[in-house]
């Protein structure tokens, strides 16, 4: 039947209870047009075209099931078809025309479901057979292809064990694609304890990552958090040994009591010492020294006659009173502590006992230890010295301010000028830090005092000194004609370098020290030094040449404590005794005769 057009489909409407009533029929049920269209139909008209429809096939739903039906026989199953089948049954349940194939299509229904269930399980099965199981991407994939798979719980278990659990970024992963796995569980618990492991580690915080292997003998990390301890604790180690004088004490006393070291690791490790952890954790370990300042507002200088006066030149800071420190308990060396520097020479002493250095000598400070040196090679020989404690801070601070200037002994500023001009012998020995090349050092400056609380009102000055200048402007002094009366007195000129544990072994010391003065020092020092001491005659035992010797007080550890060692000591008192006059003590008979004769 051929459409209405709309003029024919107007006409139909006029003429609805007229034409013949079959043929009308024909194209209501063709779906040419409505009965609700035919507004001005007869009833009677009306009744007998949906009686006889009603007992009739409708052509359209049996063209439509004909469509499906070739589709089925065809054998293409797809999802289109599937959904052209439910179409098919929501259209026509409703009207339920005479002859429709309403059931046969719920039939149909349920088969090309099946089929399509059954391709997509042998397509499933064929795309699991490409599957990489070792690729979480490839797998992730697959799921994402078939997320109700049959295999979903064996991607979900080769996932979980190919991630890295101690990976933040993997544990997010699986939550990512497994919000519900099997391990989602397990996966936030690792996903939270790595992040607060995250934390400590990141941190590099020796203390914090002891505190997490202390309160997570659990974690998944335990291990991985002990690796990092001991590693921090290495590194940790290491700056206490080869920056013992920088390393904190109160930072190893918080690491002891923390836990994260324990006496016998450090002792073992040869960091400290059992005597110097006693110093170290006892509060009272100070309280039993005398007051340094006090010793020194007591002590004077004061050159005996007719001993050799022994001088140490150098830079602030160097280890000039290290050395007397360590020369104060030499065995062959006695000091007279009622002398005039006996009660600073006493406080060295004690400090040495306990293996403290004493503070940097304030910049005006000089004073003589009156000393004897035993030689028990000689009969009981005694060599009479005045070992001269200075400050070179003075004399520091002019040449930072001055640089160009040529200085004379008299503006040293020690105060140990007229020491120098006195009619003893003297020993001269130059003091070299091989770790220092600029020093910084400050002084305090009075600038008056407080009208109300008559206390002085100072502030500190700063300066910056080349310690290869400053010794060099040394040897420029030994060098000033001015100055020949007093060099005509010397008989030894000898360098000192300190500090020397910090050049290795006792075999290593020697020739790392004549390296480093070689290096640094050589050209500017030891050729015009050679020089002076032959126009003056000093050295003659060394053929006018300076020795070097190095010096330690022993085995320093953390925040500047030690233990006392001799040996570098008593070296420096035999050569003070080789370039000194010994006096032969008189037997009783002898001073018999000499009070006889008197």
């Amino acid at each position: 039947m051929a459409t209405l057009t709309a003029l024919q489909k107007q006409q139909l409407v006029k003429k609805c209870n007229s034409i013949n009533i079959n043929t009308l029929m024909k194209y209501v049920q063709a779906g040419e047009i409505t009965l609700e269209e035919l507004t001005d139909i007869s009833p009677e008209r009306r009744q007998f075209i949906e009686n006889s429809m009603s007992k009739m096939p409708n052509p359209l739903e049996q063209q439509e099931w004909e469509e499906i039906q070739h589709s089925i026989d065809s054998g293409v199953f797809t999802p289109a078809l599937l959904t052209q089948i439910s179409n098919y049954i929501n259209k026509w349940d409703a009207s339920k025309p005479t002859d429709n194939h309403l059931n046969e299509a719920r039939i149909q229904l349920d088969f090309v479901n099946q089929q399509i269930l059954k391709i997509a399980q042998e397509q499933e099965e064929e795309d699991w057979k490409k599957i990489d199981s070792l690729s979480i991407r490839s797998m992730v994939d697959y799921l994402s292809m078939y997320p109700n798979s049959v295999h979903k719980d064996e991607i979900d278990d080769s996932v979980w064990g190919l991630i890295a659990k101690d990976d933040m970024q993997d544990l997010s992963t699986y939550l990512q694609y497994f919000p519900a796995g099997k391990h989602q569980s397990e996966a936030r618990a690792l996903r939270d304890a790595f992040a607060e492991w995250a934390n400590a580690r990141n941190s590099g915080d020796i203390f914090e990552v002891n505190r997490y292997v202390r309160d997570n003998p659990g974690s998944p990390f335990y291990k991985d958090a002990e690796t990092t301890l001991l590693s921090l604790k290495q590194q940790e180690m290491r700056d206490m040994k080869e920056n013992p004088n920088q390393y904190e004490p109160e930072r190893l006393k918080n690491l002891l009591d923390r836990g994260v070291f324990t006496d016998r690791e450090l002792i073992f490790s040869k960091v400290m010492t059992q005597n110097v952890l006693d110093t170290l954790k006892d509060p009272n370990s100070l309280s039993g020294l005398p007051d340094v300042k006090d010793a020194i507002a007591h002590s004077t200088a004061e050159c005996k006659e007719g001993y050799t006066d022994v001088f140490f030149f150098g830079v602030p800071s160097t280890g000039k009173t290290c050395v007397l420190m360590g020369m104060s308990r030499s065995q062959s060396l006695n000091i007279n502590l009622a002398s005039g520097g006996g009660d600073y020479a006493a406080a060295l002493q004690q400090y040495t006992d306990v293996g403290i250095t004493v503070p940097r000598t304030p910049g005006s400070f000089v004073t003589t230890l009156e000393a004897t040196i035993s030689s028990q090679a000689n009969n009981g020989a005694k060599h009479s010295v005045n070992l001269v404690e200075m400050s070179g801070e003075e004399f520091a601070f002019g040449i930072a301010g001055n640089p160009d200037h040529e200085f004379t002994f008299e503006e040293m500023g020690t105060g140990a000028t007229e020491l120098l001009k006195n009619d003893n012998d003297k020993v001269f020995f130059l003091v070299i830090d091989p770790t220092a090349s600029v020093v910084r050092i400050n002084r305090e400056i009075r600038d008056g005092f407080d009208e109300e609380t008559g206390k002085p009102i100072t502030h500190l000055e700063y300066c910056r000194v080349n310690q290869r200048t400053l010794i060099q402007k040394m040897v420029n002094l030994f060098q000033n004609p001015d100055n020949a009366d007093i060099m005509r007195k010397v008989n030894s000129i000898h360098i000192i370098m300190t500090k020397s544990d910090t050049l290795g072994n006792q075999v290593e010391r020697d020739e790392k020290a004549l390296e480093i003065f070689n290096s640094k020092f050589k050209g500017d020092i030891l050729e015009p030094l050679k020089d002076v001491c032959l126009e003056y005659n000093i050295n003659v035992a060394s053929n006018y040449k300076p020795k070097l010797y190095t010096f330690s007080l022993g085995k320093f550890y953390v925040g500047g404590l030690y233990e006392y060692e001799p040996e570098d000591s008593d070296k420096l008192v035999r050569a003070i005794m080789n370039s000194t006059h010994a006096v032969k003590t008189k037997s009783f008979w002898e001073k018999f005769k000499d009070k006889f004769n008197n």
